[in-house]
């Protein structure tokens, strides 16, 4: 029998199953063993792994269970007796009386280790897939990249809005945190699946087909939520909570729905039409919308809290943070979400020759490149580290040099510079160079001595971080955290006030779309538990988020081609064509310019389906009750230096382990 049928037909058992099946003979001769410095009656005729099972002791072994006797192909069971350190099969040695034995010890470990990196060297499976965990929304990926190399795009994008009801929105925007771990990058050296532009070419062609996409409602309950603020985490909540069958009515402060979605990302990246369809999705489902509603000003948490059975917080991070610099409130100075919600509401900014925005998120690469459409020619990003450590994807930082940003990275603002009339003519900087790591993890930049230097300026954008501002609201017992956000229990999303619960960037502080999707459906899983009666604790456990450990080993790719180059816009097509004379508010204009046309256009359908096809399937239905899987863990093997088979019985014929290779 050959390892990997051994491994396929024996080794997907629950190892409960290993203990308290075996029936003990008390009529039987019995001799008195010593396992692991435990003493053991066992009964004579027993071998040594079905004695220490019967006296609930664990040997490692993948080739029996209770209801077979042990043949020994595995050879997971090998003991120490009696001090001899020759290592022994359990299951082809007899007990006898006095016999002392070992079961675990380095030794053993060792050559345990090097077994099971034989089975996983010729076992081309995963356990579990590691993008779906890293997915804030914890979306089924293997399960809608497979439907989509089938062409089975409706049913693909179904799929993701069992967990995700925004799949065009977030194909588009997502930080792509799913990627970063797709075990593809093993086969082809930093070519992970294009996991999210595939999320975004299903949920286009079933938009084009017209397709019902998202579950019908249950029935109704008879309850009612109010939802406060319509971004990312808002809208998802809704989607959930009305799926449950409750009555649920958001409260949006600005004019659309939307949030960051709307008024933080430019519609270059995500177009607002493909946002309205998405928010009329939820809407069809029941939820009910009410516009200009802002919480502290004309709409007040203690009237809601007498017209809803539930409320959840979801005003989003709006606040621009200061750079806590001089000068840096006087004229020619915003926060960069302000730039941003300005231009994507039509209005005309007047920017200069010069713009320095100050960062390196994603909001910062939004503002770079949005002052480029807007007419700027010299627009520059400065960022205290280095390339590698900025928070905004590499492919957004490639898009901005694209777009003729300039990077002036290790540099960090002094001082805003003006003129006689008090207006921003400059940015002073400092040079840093990056010393210890911070609480992060990320290098700490610190200043060079006597490096200061200036960059001229009309216009300096901060993008450094947003700020929830609680004070608006005009609650003054909710209680916040040190960082000014709303204080939440992570286990039941509940604040301190009852009925009412929060999340997204309310609670999390800025954070990604993704991120606010995930917490806005944990949420909602939690506001339907409590509207049920349930405590806190069944709370906790309704909306707990399973965390696996995992073990790679090698796979072999079904498709072997390397990733999908995203088709774009020419880089002429994107801001050189744009002039100076667009009047404010022609929104018309800036699109008509190819400003503010969509910069990735999408795959074809071969192209989707050929990268689907690179997907490994990295996925068992076994997961969690295989023994391969457990004891890999336990023994810490799939580290994938090992050939294969013959490789390994050549090696450790030799009595070495097998050579490390590299891919």
């Amino acid at each position: 029998m050959t390892s990997h049928v051994l491994i396929q037909d024996l080794g997907l058992k629950k190892h409960s199953s290993h203990h308290g099946q075996w029936k003990v003979n008390e009529n039987a001769v019995r001799v008195t063993i010593t396992i692991d410095g435990k003493s053991v009656s066992a009964e004579t005729g027993d071998n040594v792994l079905i004695a220490a099972r019967k006296a609930g002791i664990e040997i490692p072994s993948m080739c029996s269970d209770s209801r077979t006797q042990p043949n020994g192909d595995c050879g997971l069971c090998v003991i120490e007796v009696d001090g001899n350190q020759a290592q022994v099969k359990a299951c082809e040695t007899l007990v006898r009386e006095g016999m002392s034995i070992v079961s675990q010890s380095e030794a053993l470990t060792v050559t345990r280790r090097n077994i099971l990196n034989n089975y996983l060297s010729n076992h081309n499976a995963y356990c579990l897939p590691p993008c779906s965990f890293r997915c804030p929304a914890n979306i089924d990926i293997p399960g809608y990249l497979g439907l989509i190399a089938q062409k089975k795009y409706v049913e693909a994008t179904a799929l993701i809005k069992e967990k995700l009801p925004l799949p065009q929105i977030i194909g588009r925007v997502c930080p792509r945190p799913c990627e970063s771990v797709c075990r593809r990058a093993q086969v082809d050296e930093e070519q992970p699946v294009a996991i999210c532009s595939l999320k975004r070419f299903a949920a286009d062609r079933a938009r084009e087909l017209n397709a019902i996409t998202q579950p019908k409602p249950k029935a109704p309950t008879g309850k009612k939520v109010a939802v406060i603020g319509a971004g990312p985490a808002g809208l998802t909540a809704a989607y959930f909570l009305a799926l449950e069958g409750h009555k649920v009515t958001i409260f949006e402060a600005q004019e659309a729905a939307g949030g960051m979605l709307r008024y933080g990302i430019p519609p270059y990246r995500l177009p607002n039409q493909v946002l309205d369809d998405e928010v009329n999705d939820i809407l069809a489902l029941g939820v009910e919308i009410k516009y200009n509603q802002r919480l502290g000003t004309n709409l007040m948490l203690d009237t809601l809290q007498d017209q809803f059975d539930a409320t959840f917080l979801a005003i989003g991070a709006m606040v621009g943070k200061m750079a806590r610099i001089p000068n840096e409130t006087v004229p020619g100075v915003m926060a960069a979400v302000d730039f941003l919600a300005k231009v994507n509401r039509g209005e005309r900014v007047d920017l200069g020759q010069n713009v320095v925005v100050i960062g390196g998120g994603f909001t910062a690469a939004d503002a770079v490149r949005t002052a480029r459409r807007m007419g700027a020619p010299n627009v520059t990003l400065s960022y205290r580290r280095t390339r590698k450590e900025m928070p905004a994807s590499p492919h957004e930082i490639h898009d901005c040099e694209v777009e003729g940003v300039i990077l002036d990275l290790l540099s960090a603002p002094v001082e805003v510079k003006v003129n006689e009339q008090g207006r921003s003519v400059g940015l002073v900087c400092q040079r840093m160079q990056l010393g210890e790591p911070d609480a992060s993890g990320r290098r700490s930049p610190v200043p060079v001595p006597d490096s200061n230097y200036l960059i001229p300026a009309d216009t300096v954008l901060l993008a450094i971080s947003q700020d929830v501002d609680v004070k608006s609201m005009k609650v003054t017992d909710i209680k916040t955290t040190s960082w000014g956000s709303i204080l939440i229990d992570d286990k039941t999303m509940k604040t301190n006030l009852t009925g009412i619960f929060s999340g997204g960037d309310a609670s999390l502080g800025a954070a990604t779309a993704v991120e606010g999707i995930g917490h806005g459906r944990r949420a909602a899983y939690a506001i339907d538990a409590y509207l049920r009666g349930a405590d806190d604790a069944t709370i906790a456990k309704v909306i707990e988020v399973e965390r696996p450990k995992f073990f790679d080993i090698g796979a072999r790719p079904k498709q072997k081609a390397k990733l999908t180059e995203m088709p774009v816009l020419p880089q002429e097509e994107r801001v050189s064509t744009f002039g100076t004379d667009i009047a404010p508010g022609d929104t018309g204009a800036l699109s008509a310019t190819g400003a503010f046309t969509e910069v990735e256009l999408g795959f074809t359908e071969e192209q989707a389906i050929t990268e689907a096809e690179r997907c490994l399937q990295c996925v068992c239905q076994a997961a969690g009750s295989c023994d391969l899987q457990r004891y890999s863990l336990q023994f810490k093997a799939g580290t994938k230096q090992y050939l294969g088979p013959q490789a390994f019985a050549h090696k450790a014929n030799k009595g070495t382990a097998p050579a490390k290779i590299t891919r």
